[in-house]
């Protein structure tokens, strides 16, 4: 019987390392899908109008701007999400960043990389954003960073540093988590031009903000910004402390 080379390897690996998915505990035959099995890769929902078409905030019906962006809430100026926040995803999400299921990254990128080319995106440089410097050394990476590498744009990972270890938001509002973010970051050196911002969560858009001004303030003409998953703002209370559970 003869393999392709990829599946053949699969093949050795999977009788002598079995991989299960994270989230059913199904097999996982490919080695390419990283922790979960297509299945899985294949239930999670895509975000899809209605939406708001300056943040992308999904509602069940919306005609123009969303209310936030009416009151000029956000500092950025442009928003996508590629996928609504799932208990499938939020396991995948939560494996990735603790259980050092880093391969998870892969389709994680590739799934952005979709929304950003079907969405009108305009940024050609890339932030992602920071961990504490404390944080990212006990993890031994940033999630967000080897999410925005499959993006296939130039990087500044080290351009905005996040000089707070903020502590945890759980249970917080959204003007307690404005002041929790307060001067959290800030950005290395002058610049210009439109950057898009990447992450794995965008909750209630706190951290996008604050990134967004230190961008602004540091020079920047627009930021846009772009992350995995999105917690819908008329779900975000029910769904708060499991969010919390995995952007920490």
């Amino acid at each position: 019987m003869r393999f392709p080379e990829r599946a053949l390897l699969d093949y050795i690996l999977n009788l002598l390392f079995p991989v299960t998915c994270i989230v059913c505990h199904a097999p996982v035959r490919e080695r390419s899908w990283g922790g979960a099995c297509p299945d899985c890769w294949a239930s999670l929902v895509p975000l899809e109008q209605p939406f708001c078409p300056k943040c992308g905030e999904p509602a069940p019906a919306i005609e123009g701007l969303c209310g936030f962006c009416r009151r000029g809430e956000h500092a950025f100026d442009f928003a996508r999400s590629a996928l609504l926040f799932t208990h499938t995803l939020r396991e995948m999400i939560h494996h990735l960043k603790y259980a050092d299921r880093v391969s998870l990254a892969n389709q994680l990128g590739d799934i952005l990389n979709e929304c950003r080319r079907r969405e009108p995106f305009t940024g050609s440089l890339v932030i992602p954003v920071p961990l504490h410097r404390s944080r990212e050394r006990e993890r031994g990476f940033n999630q967000a960073e080897l999410i925005a590498t499959r993006l296939g744009l130039p990087m500044a990972s080290r351009l905005v540093r996040r000089k707070k270890d903020t502590p945890s938001q759980t249970g917080l509002t959204r003007n307690e988590r404005k002041r929790n973010l307060s001067g959290a970051f800030e950005v290395r050196q002058k610049m210009s031009g439109t950057v898009i911002v990447v992450d794995d969560v965008y909750t209630t858009g706190s951290t996008m903000n604050e990134i967004a001004r230190a961008l602004k303030r540091a020079g920047a003409d627009r930021v846009e910004v772009l992350t995995v998953a999105r917690v819908p703002s008329y779900r975000a209370e029910e769904t708060t402390s499991a969010v919390e559970a995995i952007i920490q």
